[in-house]
């Protein structure tokens, strides 16, 4: 039977970890590779009539969301390197864990279309995994205004460097709609799909209209790590270890929560009249005042210039008490709400 046959008969729910505001918490892309033998490379090109670098031209079409490519590695070892759209190949825009199952018979069905068995499975090694976070914002204007806001979180975080803009011969061009951390192990981000999807001129698919993502990457340098380096908690290079509910939680946690951060954010007016209404200190009200100005004025970096990182984590935690995001909503951006709800309240931490 034909994958898209056999996708025909899916009836599946997605890989949902909870659904509030049209905010969807699913893993997306993955990147994975599997040893092949020197016969079974002359094999399939014998079989399917092909060079081995046309092995994905040939499949192009057929097997939706998969590209594939064979590399002759200086080991002297084959590999086939296969890079998954979760949601092309399943068909539907909502991945579960328990969505694996269906998953694994999918590859399976692609490794048997391309080197006759799927012995081979048990054995693939992940490469890259991608977790998202969706946020439906039908204004927008605040999804502009979340943008604005994100470029002024922090510089780095651990080995993560933040990127505002690329260089395009030899000239910085910023990004519009896209602010990330990245090291060689990770990358954290957030970006606007559905802009992203125009500028590159593709389809906007419908679950992709007014979102706002945030995703996190695992490379293959930390999936490496967690495999062979981390001795307290191992975790093997494959799909099923990391396609969890909890792993995919634990990443979140870890390497998004610490950059974005939680609370509403508000205009520093806004932000006065909570103090206000709270139990803390007048001394605390004023420096938590001063601090969001400060923040204001520059980045969420600027306060740790005059101030203790002691004192500064205080700050942040008295202001996550009174649900205030740190970074204020600017005085006199355009139609700006005095209040903007934070897209991350959702996410199940």
């Amino acid at each position: 039977m034909g994958a898209e046959n056999k996708r025909e008969t899916y009836n599946l729910k997605g890989f949902v970890v909870t659904q509030v505001n049209g905010g969807d918490k699913v893993i997306h892309t993955f990147k994975l590779f599997f040893v092949l033998h020197h016969e079974e490379v002359s094999d399939l090109q014998r079989r399917l009539n092909i060079n081995y670098e046309q092995l994905n031209q040939h499949f192009d079409g057929r097997l939706p969301g998969v590209s594939m490519s064979l590399i002759y590695c200086k080991d002297g070892k084959w590999r086939l390197y296969m890079v998954i759209d979760a949601i092309k190949l399943l068909g539907k825009p909502d991945i579960i864990d328990a969505d694996y199952v269906t998953i694994e018979r999918e590859l399976k069905y692609i490794l048997y279309e391309v080197v006759g068995h799927t012995a081979h499975y048990k054995d693939h090694i992940l490469h890259r995994i991608d977790y998202r976070y969706d946020v439906k914002i039908a204004d927008e204007n605040k999804r502009m205004l979340l943008m604005h806001l994100y470029k002024k979180l922090t510089k780095s975080y651990r080995f993560q460097k933040r990127y505002l803009g690329k260089i395009v011969d030899d000239v910085y061009v910023p990004y519009k709609t896209t602010v990330y951390h990245s090291s060689k192990s990770i990358t954290s981000m957030v970006y606007l799909k559905e802009e992203e999807r125009k500028e590159n001129g593709e389809k906007v698919e419908d679950y992709e209209k007014d979102v706002i993502r945030f995703e996190v990457s695992v490379r293959r340098d930390h999936l490496y790590y967690m495999a062979n380096k981390n001795d307290k908690f191992p975790r093997p290079r494959q799909l099923g270890a990391y396609m969890q509910r909890d792993v995919y939680r634990e990443y979140f946690r870890k390497y998004m929560l610490q950059i974005y951060h939680v609370g509403d954010y508000h205009k520093i007016d806004a932000a006065r009249d909570v103090l206000k209404n709270s139990s803390l200190s007048m001394n605390n009200k004023i420096k938590l005042i001063d601090f969001l100005k400060n923040i204001s004025a520059h980045t969420i970096d600027t306060p740790l210039k005059k101030m203790s990182p002691g004192t500064y984590k205080s700050r942040m935690a008295l202001l996550k008490q009174e649900n205030i995001n740190p970074i204020p909503i600017p005085k006199n951006y355009p139609k700006a709400p005095d209040v903007l709800r934070n897209p991350l309240n959702d996410f199940p931490w």
